[in-house]
């Protein structure tokens, strides 16, 4: 069938050119315009005088109190933490508390520790040089125990955020397939807690699973009943942070909102923003979905680009076709991703990483329950070995993708195209689903 219709999606650095018959049903996801915060540090500063549930931070602060604040590493570097780190040290000093008496702690998580030069761009050259930056390290002989959650994750977290005087938690609100939404209480739990507790913590997605070998509740946009997310509310809460500045950015990397106030409310009204700027309602799922994963960066890596699968699983109808678009000029990007392919199924994939639960595997899990659902094509510069042992069906082209397509799907009569689907998350208005929150404190 002819085309006479030509759609260009992101790819690398370039763009990839698809032609679709003009009988066919397009659906376009994009991004909500949002406008982009012009001043920053005029912004944060209206907010943290005016802040969410919460006094000022100001007033909340004493001279001579010590001060830790958590800061995201270096996975998270497209919030920049290091375009409003410095207001919130300028607010801190100006109630009186010294920058010697202020920490900033790397919430590393499981990550590896970061190194000199990666805290630098993670915190920016001005805090870097005022006050003193360390690595939290989830493996520490002398974390700090408080018990445990109800529902059995060991609470065990960074000294020095435990016994400062006051606790800030910053860092940017997104969507998350594990945890709902990313940012707020994700500083704490998992940021700076033991392994054993974040290996529980995460391991609660596996427990009351459904056919996709995971819980059904755990899922982007979904934090009421998700196991995982509730878990992480309530480590935080033992905690109880004094203060979050949280922000928002779009695909360009640009602040969109800048929250701060109490470390629950102020988050959820983040999350607000987040469904609102990236929640796309459609009215139906399609025969096929050809999905970009943004182009360079956010598609230099297989791993990363799963972001884009996960989305496109949600638009695209039980046995229908997602074409991903994702260059990998990086490779594949994780070992540890990579390995779990080895099993043959869902089932035994899931068994064994309930015994050793990693966020890799659990991203291998994901992707391996959309590709038992969907067939998948990706059109990458991976060999055609590794393509096939995730799963999925290599093409070279967008017309080789969508001769393919065509076999696995039969007709085509419906298309969605996600030209940015690391982003966007497609609500089926049928769902009629909203942000999941739970009770509040």
């Amino acid at each position: 069938m002819k085309a006479t219709k030509s759609y260009q999606l992101a790819y690398g650095k370039n763009h990839l050119t698809f032609g679709l018959p003009d009988n066919i049903k397009t659906l376009t996801i994009e991004a909500n315009k949002t406008e982009p915060i012009k001043d920053i540090q005029t912004e944060l500063k209206k907010a943290l005088k005016n802040p969410i549930q919460s006094r000022p931070l100001i007033e909340i602060v004493k001279p001579g109190e010590t001060v830790a604040i958590l800061v995201s590493d270096i996975t998270r570097l497209s919030f920049r933490t290091d375009g409003y780190l410095p207001v919130i040290l300028d607010e801190l000093n100006q109630a009186g508390v010294k920058d010697s008496d202020i920490t900033i702690i790397i919430t590393t998580g499981t990550h590896r520790p970061q190194t000199p030069e990666e805290d630098v761009l993670t915190v920016g050259n001005e805090a870097y040089g005022r006050v003193k930056t360390v690595n939290h390290d989830c493996h520490a002989p002398d974390l700090v125990q408080l018990g445990h959650t109800g529902r059995g994750t060991e609470i065990a977290v960074n000294r020095l955020a435990y016994e400062a005087d006051r606790l800030i938690l910053t860092g940017g609100v997104s969507y998350h397939l594990l945890a709902g939404f990313g940012g707020g209480r994700k500083s704490v739990a998992p940021g700076i807690c033991s392994y054993r507790g974040i290996q529980q913590n995460h391991g609660l997605s596996l427990k009351n699973a459904g056919p996709s070998g995971i819980n059904p509740n755990v899922a982007i946009g979904t934090m009421k009943g998700n196991p995982v997310a509730e878990d992480m509310y309530e480590l935080t809460s033992k905690i109880n942070p004094d203060f979050l500045v949280n922000i928002v950015v779009n695909e360009k990397k640009e602040y969109i909102a800048v929250l701060a106030g109490h470390w629950h409310d102020a988050f959820l009204a983040g999350c607000k923003v987040v469904e609102k700027a990236f929640g796309v309602p459609v009215s139906h799922q399609s025969d096929v979905v050809l999905c970009s994963c943004g182009g360079y960066p956010k598609d230099i890596q297989l791993y990363q680009s799963i972001k884009g699968l996960d989305n496109a699983g949600y638009a695209v109808r039980e046995n229908g076709v997602i074409i991903i678009c994702s260059e990998c000029s990086d490779g594949t990007g994780s070992d540890d991703f990579m390995r779990w392919f080895k099993y043959a199924n869902v089932r035994e994939m899931r068994e064994a990483l309930a015994k050793d639960f990693t966020m890799p595997g659990f991203v291998a899990l994901r992707t391996a329950s959309i590709i038992s659902m969907a067939s998948v094509i990706l059109i990458s510069s991976l060999p055609q070995e590794a393509v096939e042992r995730v799963g999925m069906i290599p093409a070279s082209s967008p017309e080789q993708a969508l001769d393919l397509a065509r076999k696995l799907a039969g007709e085509i009569r419906t298309v969605t195209l996600m030209p940015h689907g690391t982003l966007t998350y497609p609500i089926l208005k049928a769902q009629n689903r909203k942000t999941q929150v739970f009770s509040k404190r």
